[in-house]
């Protein structure tokens, strides 16, 4: 299992969540035991199952501040980078992912791997998260961060500590500007026993789907010409009579 150095790995968490997973995991245990041929193939065009946090109960970015120090939240918020001359990517060692603080992406001795290695970049930096209630600073990193910036690491690297220029974030205000997102968050605290610090992490965001109003359609609709074949023709006679006489 790939992890990050701040990683925390917990068994049996007690978290509502991690029991809601459980629970649905024994009550569909038969589907999930059976064998995956039987389902999907490498050809298949079936899409693969996506267990989502189904009845998770949002949280106000207001209310994130008095939640537990450690846990999963969703919230709904507008999203933003507010700081555009912040570091877009850091170099971290290739083996134990550890963040490494230089911009040389030279091949060193890593005292943790115990071996020589190389530096490799990867996508991370500070976005803001806005609702109704407040404001607040979050990180997203890695293939969420390259999604959201539409470039890879290595691109970001090359631009701005290679070329040492700033990155052109145009294209992402455009597309994050008047738009809801639908955003999970993970809360970690860190310190020592005289302060702790809190911080918030991007784990997904998706955008929020505005369901349209069922409203009646008002707009004027253009009658269509009746066609020659449409038309109904009813057979029409005379008879002999005076000539005051009402026609047929």
């Amino acid at each position: 299992m790939q992890t990050r150095y701040n990683s925390t790995l917990r068994v049996n968490p007690t978290y509502p969540q991690a029991v809601a997973l459980i629970n649905w995991a024994k009550d569909n245990k038969t589907m999930l035991l059976g064998s995956p041929s039987e389902k999907t193939s490498a050809t298949s065009s079936i899409s693969p199952m996506i267990v989502t946090p189904a009845g998770q109960q949002l949280i106000s970015i207001a209310e994130i501040s008095s939640a537990p120090s450690m846990g999963m939240f969703y919230v709904e918020a507008e999203m933003a980078i507010l700081d555009e001359f912040q570091d877009f990517c850091v170099l971290e060692c290739s083996g134990c992912k550890q963040k490494k603080r230089t911009k040389d992406r030279k091949d060193f001795e890593c005292p943790k791997c115990n071996r020589k290695t190389s530096l490799v970049p990867r996508c991370s930096f500070q976005i803001d998260l806005i609702d109704n209630t407040a404001t607040t600073t979050a990180s997203i990193s890695a293939e969420l961060g390259e999604k959201l910036l539409s470039m890879t690491a290595e691109d970001i690297f090359d631009i701005t500590c290679t070329k040492r220029q700033s990155l052109s974030l145009t294209h992402v205000h455009e597309m994050l500007s008047n738009k809801v997102f639908e955003i999970q968050l993970r809360k970690s605290s860190w310190g020592n026993s005289n302060t702790t610090n809190a911080t918030l992490s991007i784990l997904s965001y998706m955008e929020k789907q505005h369901t349209p109003d069922s409203t009646t359609d008002r707009t004027p609709k253009k009658i269509k010409p009746l066609e020659t074949g449409d038309v109904e023709v009813m057979a029409t006679t005379a008879t002999a009579g005076p000539s005051n006489a009402p026609a047929k």
